[in-house]
């Protein structure tokens, strides 16, 4: 059980994102990959985007605001902003996903 929370955590976007933020503010370098194809870059984009959709999707303001038994109002503008974050990340992963699909109809 132990195990699958710590993979949860893991996976998590927030924590993702704060293993970045440490490791740039310690001054870390990663060494980058050059993306060889073009197609690399644009599945890329669409895991981007499916990372986005999951952080809208699991906002901690949202979750806290409906656990806690917030008023209407404050989750409607919570779902609302987490709908935009959501809708953003489909907007990137339908450009990527149709740039991909001309790339490969091109070649």
């Amino acid at each position: 059980m132990i195990k699958f929370i710590k993979k949860i955590i893991k996976a998590c976007p927030y924590s993702i994102m704060g293993k970045k933020c440490i490791e740039t503010l310690q001054g870390k370098k990663k060494d980058k990959k050059k993306n060889n194809t073009k197609i690399e870059t644009l599945k890329k984009g669409i895991k981007t985007g499916r990372d986005i959709i999951l952080i809208g999707i699991f906002c901690p303001l949202l979750w806290y605001s409906i656990l806690s038994g917030a008023s209407k109002d404050l989750i409607i503008i919570n779902l609302m902003h987490s709908g935009v974050i959501v809708a953003l990340g489909f907007v990137l992963i339908v450009i990527n996903y149709l740039a991909l699909f001309r790339y490969k109809n091109a070649s």
